[in-house]
């Protein structure tokens, strides 16, 4: 018995150390924390000024262990500290955005500091790069490098082809130039230092144990793997199951800013191909039709800013497993990350992020800010293949899980903020300044890119390109993944990235 009782003093005083070291380790967290914000004030390259104060909400929590060190719903104060601006496009064509956030507002009497860059802004146009929001060349849309290549055919002269001048007079079309985020843009930071105190010590409470989740695993084993194309080709993964009424459903996405997919018509034909010459976004735009078990999606959802080849979106599919007590929506969700002309497939192709994990933790992300989100579980299905291919031969990467989300009445964390940015509208400067731009703009890019030179530079772009997009061999199946299992760390409606 002393024998036993020594071990049990042991192991506690192991256990003891342990966790103490773990409380100790959320005192300090490293540089290179991810931390996921969306914007409560407009910004643009337009008319902000460096050192102007820049709001936004946290709205995902930032922890360690079990420790909320951030709670989502924290006000973030960023400051601009560079800009670029294009103004009438003489002296720079494309314009620049340098933000830093820095400060986190726990409550009215508790103020966190932090260093951070920006590392991403959600379905945007611009590209970053060390932390520089860079934005778009008006000329390098779809009818501007069409433009830039038919100059090479009749004439040396880029201005004495008539053909070239009755095109551009036909499609007066091109992006803004300017920078523009409105209210709900959602942006990715990453932390810069480590950050050296625990700001506020909130220990999660779990309420759903495991065996009250078991029911999810018979299930879940029973739905198909993947959907299809009308082809029967195998595309997207399902990788997401919403438990509720379709009104819930509904109102989730609706608050947390997602939109429905306009059907194929002579309209949005019209709207996308104004949105392609535009290089700007279309919150509506068709999906293909894709199968689960032959039967079409009976909802879709898609969200997006800027750009049409960059969007979040999902499928639904009501399913009725046996033992269900409640209706069961699962969902298969991806990443568009740029659209293709592609003469395979007689139109344009949508090329999706590999990593299709982060999408679905974007979903989830998303319906809790929104305050939809009662609880997560994980549930992992047995011989899952963790590494495959979509109907267009794009990778697809997965832990193999399926995400269960609960779903409840809508109580968003921050009431006042408009999650859906699509409804923003920016044109700086009146019809007479955008038009000599315009102008000045496509005579600068004609100048510079109308050439030999640059000709074989951009085939050579174009080759890179379509060799990167090239379908992959049929990866080998991944590793048989474990029974069913629950992640304590979504209980309760927390979401990680």
């Amino acid at each position: 018995m002393r024998i036993l009782l020594g071990a049990a003093c042991g192991l506690a005083f192991l256990y003891s150390a342990f966790t103490a070291d773990l409380a100790l380790a959320c005192d300090e967290l490293p540089a290179g924390q991810s931390l996921w914000i969306r914007l409560v004030s407009p910004i643009s390259t337009y008319s902000a000024q460096v050192g102007d104060p820049v709001h936004a909400v946290l709205t995902q929590d930032l922890t360690c262990g079990d420790d909320i060190l951030l709670p989502m719903g924290s006000p973030m104060e960023g400051v601009v500290r560079s800009k670029r601006k294009v103004g009438w496009g003489i002296r720079h064509e494309t314009a620049a955005l340098e933000l830093e956030f820095n400060r986190a507002t726990i409550s009215p009497d508790k103020t966190v500091i932090l260093s951070t860059r920006v590392e991403e802004v959600e379905n945007a146009r611009e590209h970053v790069k060390n932390g520089v929001i860079h934005g778009v060349t008006s000329s390098d849309t779809f009818q501007g490098r069409i433009n830039s290549r038919l100059i090479h055919l009749p004439t040396w002269n880029p201005y004495s082809d008539l053909g070239l001048i009755v095109y551009k007079a036909t499609f007066p079309i091109f992006p803004e130039p300017e920078i523009y985020y409105p209210p709900g843009t959602d942006i990715r930071l990453k932390t810069t230092e480590r950050l050296s105190s625990t700001p506020v010590a909130i220990t999660q409470s779990i309420e759903v144990t495991v065996a009250d989740w078991m029911p999810l695993d018979a299930w879940v084993q029973q739905v198909p793997p993947r959907v299809t194309t009308r082809k029967e080709v195998d595309a997207d993964l399902v990788n997401l199951a919403f438990v509720g009424s379709r009104q819930q459903v509904q109102a989730s996405f609706v608050a947390a800013g997602w939109h429905n997919a306009d059907p194929f018509s002579r309209r949005s034909f019209v709207h996308n191909f104004y949105a392609i010459l535009n290089n700007s976004g279309y919150p509506q735009e068709p999906m293909t039709t894709f199968l689960l078990n032959g039967k079409p999606e009976d909802m879709n959802w898609q969200k997006s800013l800027n750009s049409v080849s960059r969007r979040d979106h999902l499928r639904i599919w009501e399913w009725l497993p046996e033992g269900a007590t409640e209706p069961v929506w699962v969902s298969a969700s991806t990443h568009d990350t740029d659209a293709v002309l592609s003469m395979k497939y007689k139109g344009f192709v949508h090329h999706v992020s590999p990593d299709i994990d982060d999408e679905r933790a974007k979903v989830i992300r998303d319906l809790t800010f929104a305050g939809c989100v009662q609880s997560v579980a994980y549930v992992r299905r047995p011989g899952f293949s963790t590494t495959t291919q979509n109907a267009t031969g794009d990778l697809m990467r997965t832990d193999g899980s399926i995400a269960v989300v609960h779903l409840q009445e809508c109580q968003p964390v921050t009431p006042d903020l408009n999650a859906d940015s699509s409804k923003s509208h920016f044109k700086p400067g009146n019809h007479v300044f955008r038009y000599l731009r315009r102008e000045i703009l496509t005579f600068r890019s004609d100048i510079w890119r109308a050439n030999i030179i640059y000709g074989i530079f951009d085939a050579g772009r174009m080759a890179v390109n379509a060799l990167r997009h090239q379908p992959l061999p049929v990866p080998s199946p991944g590793p048989v993944a474990p029974i069913a299992t629950v992640d304590p760390h979504l209980e309760s409606g927390k979401s990680l990235r």
